[in-house]
């Protein structure tokens, strides 16, 4: 089992501890570090700082949206990452939202397959050292070559997706796939479109990594990292626009997913958490204390995951992350 995890962005101070994260991180043997944006802090500035304090742990994107950088300005910032990082630079796209992308960039939410499809498509042309002449649906290039070059001769790149045209996509042009919120029981079905995808281009699915970005939390009374990771999927299913609460749905969760986002639309937040039974937390999430945890772990290595994407949830402590990163590190290997 591969354990990679997501450096806590939301509060300023995980971002002062994100350096004693990454530390931990290498020692332990986790193969890399994801770094998420939404509305607060940028990727790439906290990548670089990571880079310079690490010297084996991978630096990935997870995610940065197709909207609201170009794709050449995208390639020029990962070849950046890769030059500075010696080589261990993840590209990790994905489309955001329309509630992002119209309400906080301020633009139309418009061809979100088509856009990331040409957006991969021109990112690997500049990082090849390609001079971009393309004409798409999206974007109209022509005649620059970028000037900087990666150290790797192939970035990887993942694709964050769950809707099953854009997973789909993702088996045909992807080299890994960033789901989130994987249910165990529902794995088989979920994956069913990254095949075909695969197969559709001539791929063989089993080359895509699934690095599945999971919420995971570790406590020494086992409730307290429950507790965290349904006051964080509730906020994600109530008060993340439409996205996860139709996912939930197509898990056969629906009734479940209809009580959280009442409950968090009347403000009662606490009431929305505690929709959420245990039977589905733990579908959805690794929580509990460290033998839990680890169980957990091993339930997913069994129904197929190779490659777990630690998220530890956002009102989690600097301790509560230490704790859980430390906990969960011997299910590496």
């Amino acid at each position: 089992m591969r354990l990679s995890y997501v450096t806590p962005f939301s509060r300023s101070v995980h971002r002062r501890h994100a350096p004693d994260y990454a530390r931990l991180a290498e020692a332990a043997g986790f193969d890399g570090v994801w770094v998420p944006e939404a509305f607060g802090s940028d990727a790439f500035t906290l990548l670089g700082l990571l880079a310079a304090v690490t010297g084996r742990l991978k630096l990935a994107t997870g995610i940065v949206n197709v909207f609201s950088r170009s794709p050449t300005l995208l390639a020029q910032s990962f070849a950046t990452l890769d030059e500075i990082s010696d080589g261990r630079a993840i590209i990790g796209l994905g489309t955001s939202g329309p509630v992002v992308v119209e309400q906080w960039h301020g633009m139309k939410f418009e061809k979100p397959l088509t856009r990331t499809r040409e957006a991969v498509d021109i990112i690997r042309m500049a990082l090849a050292g390609e001079q971009i002449d393309y004409h798409g649906n999206c974007f109209d290039l022509e005649h620059f070559r970028m000037l900087v070059r990666p150290v790797q001769d192939r970035v990887p790149v993942y694709l964050a997706t769950f809707k099953p045209k854009a997973v789909r996509q993702t088996g045909a042009i992807a080299d890994g796939w960033l789901p989130t919120h994987v249910s165990v029981r529902n794995l088989e079905a979920f994956r069913r479109p990254l095949t075909e995808g695969a197969e559709s281009a001539g791929r063989d699915p089993d080359e895509i990594d699934m690095a599945a970005m999971t919420l995971v939390a570790c406590s020494e009374d086992g409730e307290t990292a429950r507790a965290l990771c349904r006051e964080h999927l509730a906020y994600y299913v109530g008060g993340m626009g439409t996205f996860y609460h139709e996912l939930m749905q197509r898990y056969g969760y629906g009734d479940v997913a209809d009580a959280i986002q009442a409950a968090w639309k009347d403000g009662r937040r606490a009431a929305a958490a505690d929709c959420i039974p245990r039977e589905i937390l733990d579908d959805l999430v690794v929580a509990g204390n460290r033998g839990e945890c680890l169980d957990a772990i091993e339930v997913r290595r069994r129904a197929g995951f190779q490659h777990i994407v630690c998220f530890p949830p956002h009102s989690a402590s600097p301790e509560q992350v230490t704790t859980t990163l430390q906990s969960v590190a011997t299910a590496i290997g």
